[in-house]
């Protein structure tokens, strides 16, 4: 009986492919990820360039898909925080050296400065640097307003209850034909002629 049992475990599970099969998998696979990156990464990309000059000319930093009215995500651009800089490297090197925090090879330690840079603020009246640690004017710094667009643009599904649903919605679009018409002049992204269809 235990025989039985051991055979019974051993039909329900998958067999392995052959190695031939495996290869053609992989050939597939890989045609497709190469098509992926020469056709359909450029068309996913599409919309990174005009939403950043958009949001350089007109201040957009978003830009919300629709399909049939419901949201599937949106685009938004990537833009810089504030920071502070070293401006002047000589007085900031001069600063450092007062501080004994240079290496052995006489160049600032990098812990050190990300530290500075970290704790830096800037009295919005008199425009001064110093350590919010401990109020010490910080000589060669610069502060540099943030905002501006980074060139990167981020995509984010719309979600409902953690659950990416605006994939769903458009891939149910896309399967019924409804893009079809805005799909014209990318054909490398239109649905395949479904088995047994005769082409017109």
């Amino acid at each position: 009986m235990s025989n039985d049992v051991a055979d019974d475990t051993q039909a329900d599970q998958p067999k392995a492919l052959p190695l031939p099969t495996l290869g053609i998998i992989g050939a597939i696979a890989r045609a497709m990820e190469e098509h992926q990156k020469e056709v359909i990464k450029p068309r996913k990309d599409a919309p990174k360039d005009p939403l950043v000059d958009s949001f350089v000319k007109e201040k957009r930093s978003d830009l919300v898909i629709t399909v049939g009215g419901e949201e599937v995500g949106h685009y938004k651009v990537a833009t810089t925080n504030d920071r502070f800089e070293v401006d002047d490297e000589s007085a900031f090197d001069a600063f450092a050296e007062e501080k004994d925090e240079y290496e052995l090879v006489f160049v600032r330690r990098k812990s050190w400065e990300d530290a500075v840079l970290k704790h830096a603020q800037r009295d919005p009246e008199t425009g001064v640097i110093f350590d919010s640690r401990n109020g010490e004017v910080i000589p060669g710094l610069r502060f540099v307003p943030g905002g501006k667009p980074t060139g990167t643009v981020t995509w984010t599904w719309k979600k409902f209850k953690g659950q990416p649903i605006g994939k769903a919605v458009l891939l149910a679009a896309y399967r019924r034909g409804e893009l079809n018409e805005l799909l014209r002049e990318t054909p490398e992204l239109m649905p395949m002629a479904q088995p047994g269809a005769r082409d017109e």
